[in-house]
């Protein structure tokens, strides 16, 4: 897979913004009852919002597997992704290392935090900056915002000192991890705390998205004080979302109900959405390096297929998008056609499934109405999840079926 220029090809800079555990519900551009992120509202009215963006395997690791190389993760819970050779895709910074790009990736966690020291490296990131990178007497002025990292903030300074010795030099990727949204939603004092939600861990976490919002403005004030801003596509997605019991469960991995898997995506040009502009279409993690290549201008040279879309065109009417638990017991898959959504939770849980567009909150189970479709949904799934474990070769990860599924 390699990248050709064309004649609308324009080099700007690529920023990518991973929004930790941010569910679209929970942000004030896709909820308006909530006021929890004012910047990201006062963006979204001059960029391009995907109004039903999703993820497919509720794990920060996952949702970067498709962010960076347009396919979807393996979907069971080893990071097969961070060994070596183990993508079957090439990754954006590699893709634009071809194309006179440089490459660094900021993250405000640990290294080892779900293997992104070898994910990173996977990826093609030339500069790598985790939390371990930092000198001490730079961590002493922040907080620890969860078990495994420190608020986001804490990427300020390195991001500054790095796009500063880069200069004039060329354009670049830059990728920005933030963590401050990840349980256990320690809030940090910096920007002090409002109130949300009578449900304490609510509350903490809705006040953790509080605070992203504050970290996003301040990387867009970085870029405008360092005179890069208008030469900058930024890209900024939720990466799965985060159950608060709606559903019986807590955190992501196992949530594959709307608060689990809907997430925000916003894409922000300076001239180019100027007004605001909204895709009303099913899309996922997969649509972002198309559309990023497209805003570049660049045509994909390559034999496979890819299951994502450019966000600049129409997306399919008849579009269906898959989701998978991340667990090595299978708990569960999902699929989304238009606003009917099925849920199969193996011999776990009775089959569940909704229709949207009426109840968006999924309270009223309408499998028993729908039993043939649930049937068919039910045979889908299973392939599909089959399918995309395969392009991994060399998996050495054995993938369980459940025969009684096609059976019954």
């Amino acid at each position: 897979m390699s990248l050709e220029e064309t004649p609308q090809t324009k080099k700007r800079n690529v920023v990518l913004i991973h929004l930790e555990s941010t569910r679209a519900r929970s942000v004030t551009p896709y909820n308006q009852e909530v006021k929890t992120t004012p910047f990201l509202e006062e963006l979204a009215n001059k960029s391009l919002l995907v109004e039903r963006a999703y993820t497919t395997v509720p794990r920060t690791s996952k949702a970067i597997i498709s962010v960076n190389c347009g396919i979807q993760p393996h979907l069971i819970e080893k990071i097969t992704e961070a060994d070596p050779n183990r993508i079957p895709a090439r990754g954006l910074p590699d893709l634009l290392k071809e194309q006179g790009y440089a490459s660094a990736f900021f993250q405000s966690s640990t290294h080892s935090f779900e293997h992104f020291g070898d994910l990173v490296k996977n990826f093609g990131y030339e500069d790598y900056f985790p939390m371990e990178s930092l000198d001490e007497k730079h961590k002493e002025k922040f907080e620890w915002s969860n078990y495994f990292g420190y608020e986001d903030d804490i990427m300020l300074k390195p991001s500054e000192e790095w796009l500063k010795e880069r200069g004039d030099s060329g354009p670049f990727i830059a990728k920005y991890l933030t963590g401050t949204g990840h349980h256990d939603y320690r809030v940090p004092s910096r920007y002090g705390r409002e109130y949300f939600s009578d449900d304490h861990l609510l509350d903490a976490y809705l006040n953790c998205l509080r605070y992203q919002d504050f970290f996003v403005r301040n990387v867009i004030e970085q870029y405008k004080e360092l005179g890069l801003y208008n030469d900058t596509i930024f890209v900024l997605y939720g990466d799965h979302g985060e159950g608060f019991g709606e559903h019986g469960r807590f955190r992501h991995e196992d949530v594959i109900w709307e608060e689990g898997v809907r997430v925000p995506l916003i894409i922000h040009v300076p001239g180019v959405f100027d007004h605001g502009q909204r895709v009303g279409g099913l899309s996922n993690h997969t649509d972002i390096l198309p559309t990023v290549l497209s805003l570049l201008g660049y045509e994909l040279k390559d034999e496979q297929e890819y299951p994502g879309y450019s966000l600049l065109g129409a997306l399919p009417v008849d579009r269906t998008l898959m989701f998978s638990c991340f667990r090595d017991e299978v708990k569960g898959l999902a699929s989304l056609r238009g606003d009917e959504k099925y849920l199969y939770h193996y011999e776990d849980m009775p089959d569940e499934f909704y229709d949207l567009s009426e109840d968006p909150f999924e309270e009223h189970n309408l499998a028993d109405e729908r039993s043939e479709e649930v049937k068919e949904r039910r045979i889908d799934l299973i392939a599909w999840r089959a399918r995309v474990n395969a392009l991994y070769e060399g998996t050495m990860f054995p993938i369980k079926e459940s025969t009684s599924a096609l059976d019954d």
